[in-house]
C-alpha cells in the first residue's frame, strides 16, 4: 500500500513532499520516512488532525542540515493543508538502542491555525517521551513514504514501557485536554491494555462503546471527533472513564513492577 492512502489527497501530496525535502537535504544518509499518527491509522481528518511523521537519519545532522530542514518546512514555505506538521528526525542508533526517553535530533512542528512554528535541536536534549509511542506506532502501523519496512528497523517497544507512555498521556489530557480527546484516548488506553493493540482514538472508541453499560459520552466524543456536532461531551462525564481506565493502567504497571 502506498504510504498516503489513508490521506485526502492535496495533505498526500504534502506528505510526500516533506519526504522529498528531507531528502534534498540528507540524501543517501536519510534512511527512511515514516507517516504515523492519525494518517497512519485511518483517523485522518484535515480540519482536526496533525500530519505526524518520522524521519530516520544514519548520521547526526550539521547545525546547517537541521536550519535548512526548519526553513524548507516551515509554513510560509510549505503550507500544510491540515492542522500542522509534527516532525521527528532520529538517528538510526536511537532505534537500535531505545528507551523510555528516546533521544531525537530534531523536531519540527507547526501549527496553521495558530500561526505558530517551533523548531527544537535535539542537541543536548534529554529526550522526548512521546517517541516511546511513535516508535510502536510506526512499527506496528506506520506507513513508509521512503526506506525500508518499518518493522525491519524500528524497536519492539516492552509493553510496560507503553503502559507507563499511555499513564503519561492521560495524566496529561485530564489536565489540558478537551472532554472528546479525554474520552477518545482514555478509550485507545482500553483497546491496548485489553487487547494489545494499537489503534487510533476513534478505533478505541468504536470498540469501546460496545463494552460499557452506558455508550452516551463515548458516542458524544465519537459525534464530535467526526465532525457531526460541535458540542463537546460534559468535562464531568469524560472524566469517569478517563480516570477508570487511568486506575486499570496504573494497576497493571504496579503488577508488572
Amino acid at each position: 500500500m502506498r504510504g498516503t492512502d489513508l490521506l485526502d489527497p492535496e495533505s498526500a501530496v504534502y506528505v510526500e513532499a516533506v519526504a522529498s525535502r528531507l531528502r534534498g537535504v540528507l540524501g543517501e544518509d536519510l534512511i527512511g520516512v515514516y507517516l504515523h499518527g492519525s494518517g497512519a491509522l485511518g483517523d485522518f481528518t484535515p480540519e482536526r488532525s496533525d500530519v505526524d511523521v518520522l524521519a530516520v537519519s544514519s548520521r547526526a545532522l550539521y547545525a546547517e542540515e537541521k536550519r535548512r530542514i526548519a526553513e524548507d518546512l516551515k509554513e510560509s514555505a510549505l503550507p500544510c493543508p491540515a492542522v500542522g506538521l509534527e516532525l521527528h528526525v532520529v538517528l538510526s542508533g536511537a532505534l537500535r538502542e531505545p528507551s523510555v526517553a528516546p533521544r531525537f535530533e530534531l523536531r519540527v512542528t507547526t501549527d496553521k491555525s495558530k500561526g505558530t512554528e517551533r523548531v527544537i535541536d535535539g542537541q543536548g536534549q534529554a529526550g522526548d517521551p512521546d517517541l516511546l509511542m511513535h516508535f510502536a506506532v510506526v512499527r506496528e502501523r506506520g506507513r513508509v513514504l521512503t526506506g525500508p519496512r518499518p518493522s525491519g528497523i524500528f524497536p519492539r517497544i516492552p509493553r510496560a514501557w507503553l503502559v507507563s507512555a499511555f499513564i503519561g498521556e492521560l495524566q496529561w489530557a485530564e489536565q489540558h485536554a478537551s472532554p472528546t480527546y479525554q474520552v477518545l484516548n482514555a478509550c485507545r488506553a482500553w483497546r491496548y491494555l485489553e487487547d494489545g493493540v494499537l489503534c487510533s482514538k476513534l478505533e478505541g472508541a468504536v470498540w469501546a462503546k460496545d463494552r460499557v453499560t452506558d455508550p452516551s459520552v463515548i458516542e458524544a466524543a465519537i459525534r464530535h471527533r467526526r465532525g457531526l456536532t460541535k458540542v463537546n461531551p460534559s468535562r464531568r462525564k469524560a472524566e469517569d472513564p478517563l480516570r477508570e481506565v487511568l486506575r486499570h493502567l496504573e494497576e497493571a504497571r504496579s503488577a508488572a513492577l
